[in-house]
């Protein structure tokens, strides 16, 4: 199973992994830090991160 549908090598899905992941938390520091604190956006696009390198 493949998340992107190009054909990527283990720095390429880091790069992007990590693009996505600083997207995601500027998104979420500027809707969502009221209510849910910043480290469960870390924690999740950890996570993400982990699966996308994996998977690719």
């Amino acid at each position: 199973m493949r998340i992107f549908p190009f054909k990527t090598n283990l720095w390429d899905r880091f790069f992007y992994g990590i693009s996505i992941m600083f997207g995601l938390h500027l998104i979420w520091v500027r809707f969502l830090e009221q209510y849910v604190p910043l480290y469960v956006a870390t924690v999740g696009s950890l996570i993400f991160l982990a699966i996308l390198v994996i998977t690719g």
